[in-house]
């Protein structure tokens, strides 16, 4: 009788550990995992290479709590017989399959979900010996199992991102944090993985100075397109960068010496950096080296593009915009023919307030003759419509903002004599 109650349990004890295990292992997230990193780090290393190759630990498992529960069944089957006969066998075998629902399969699975964390520390260690020494059985499962898993993949260690993102969602939807706060998450989630290509400003929209440039023809760049650093290129070719300029720099310099200033003089060292260099590399470089912009280069030296520390926070937390940045859409009538017009001004409302021939497009006045001219035209630029005529008067930050819009009078053709 006691060799029949030492059989169960013993059988029933193993079974526990195995789904105990398995349990707290598969509701391990990457989370949890950080978290025991951090107290155990040998322990947390374990459990991350388990879970990278999770079949191999849940096969691990599965053999030695089958093994486990067919042979303490059949064992104590042949021993419950011998004590009290066929008679009873099949009430012993009902009992018994109850005793291994409740004792070996649901609490031991129910307290390996919910005390996971510390559970994991302890299994870690026995869980990595018993994978090591079932290595064979395990291999040959897996190569078993290999046909009907083609194309299957485990989950890696680059879930950690999306689970970041999915508890943040969790902590908006309870009102932990705001929608703001979880946009900020997602977009320093998607960043970790972007490089600099992906929020440079191209080539043909960086707005330089020359060393050909006199001191006032920089600061009258400058004005127009409100910016507070300047790349300095050599004689306008921008593979040929300098440095940079701080426009209080120009404004210090012509107060200074007006009569013999250098854009060159005052030019401050820009950082270079690969196209391909993730973005939190570059913020590093930037933070360490004090800078507020780099060059942008390709493999041939070439320059491709610029970045500044604006853009990597506007990566972060959404555009950034001044009072710059934000068109007028203001219409102010000089005369019954002349109207000075926003270029956030939309077709519909210009139309409305000049009564002018306009076309019926839903777009505003700087993308419509932007579109017009094919490309940003220059200050005091006309573009002619029909019979009107549009006079660039004010270029903010490669957007039209100020547009003189006037009617052409028509040369009426002579009378002819009756």
């Amino acid at each position: 009788m006691i060799f029949l109650i030492i059989t169960i349990v013993f059988s029933m004890g193993i079974s526990f550990l195995c789904s105990l295990s398995e349990a707290c292992l598969l509701s391990l997230s990457m989370a949890d995992l950080a978290v025991l990193s951090e107290k155990k780090p040998r322990a947390g290393q374990l459990l991350k290479q388990m879970k990278e190759a999770v079949q191999k630990p849940i096969a691990a498992i599965l053999i030695v709590n089958n093994f486990s529960n067919i042979i303490g069944a059949a064992v104590s089957g042949v021993i419950f017989s011998g004590l009290f006969g066929n008679k009873w066998i099949g009430l012993f075998s009902f009992f018994f399959s109850l005793a291994v629902i409740q004792w070996a399969e649901y609490l031991p699975k129910t307290l390996g979900v919910l005390h996971n964390r510390p559970l994991a520390g302890i299994i870690a260690g026995p869980l990595a010996y018993m994978v090591r020494i079932l290595s064979p059985l395990v291999f040959m499962l897996e190569r078993i199992n290999r046909p009907f898993l083609r194309g299957a993949k485990y989950r890696s260690t680059t879930d950690a991102l999306n689970e970041i993102t999915l508890l943040a969602r969790y902590a908006s939807v309870n009102k932990l944090i705001s929608r703001e706060q979880v946009d900020i998450v997602s977009r320093s989630i998607k960043l970790s993985q972007s490089r600099v290509q992906d929020i440079m400003v191209g080539r043909d929209e960086i707005k330089f100075l020359s060393t050909a440039m006199t001191m006032a023809e920089a600061l009258i760049e400058a004005h127009i397109h409100h910016h507070t650093r300047y790349v300095l290129v050599r004689d306008g070719n921008m593979d040929e960068i300098v440095g940079y300029v701080n426009v209080k720099d120009i404004v210090s310099a012509l107060q200074i010496n007006p009569t013999d200033p250098s854009l060159k003089g005052i030019a401050r060292p820009v950082l270079t950096v690969s196209a391909v260099l993730l973005v939190p590399a570059l913020l590093k470089e930037l933070t360490r080296g004090y800078q507020h912009m780099a060059v942008v280069r390709n493999d041939q030296a070439r320059t491709v593009g610029l970045v500044t520390l604006e853009d990597v926070v506007e990566a972060i937390v959404g555009d950034l915009e001044d009072e710059y940045d934000v068109m007028p859409s203001h219409v102010i009538p000089i005369s019954e023919i002349r109207f000075l017009a926003g270029g956030g001004v939309s077709l519909a409302t210009l139309r409305a307030k000049t009564k002018f021939d306009l076309p019926e497009l839903p777009t505003n006045l700087n993308d419509w003759l932007c579109s017009l001219y094919q490309n940003l035209p220059p200050i005091e630029h006309a573009i002619p419509f029909l019979d009107l005529m549009f006079i660039v008067r004010k270029i903010r930050r490669s957007k039209i903002h100020e547009v003189m819009v006037e009617k052409r009078h028509q040369t009426k053709p002579p009378a002819m004599p009756g």
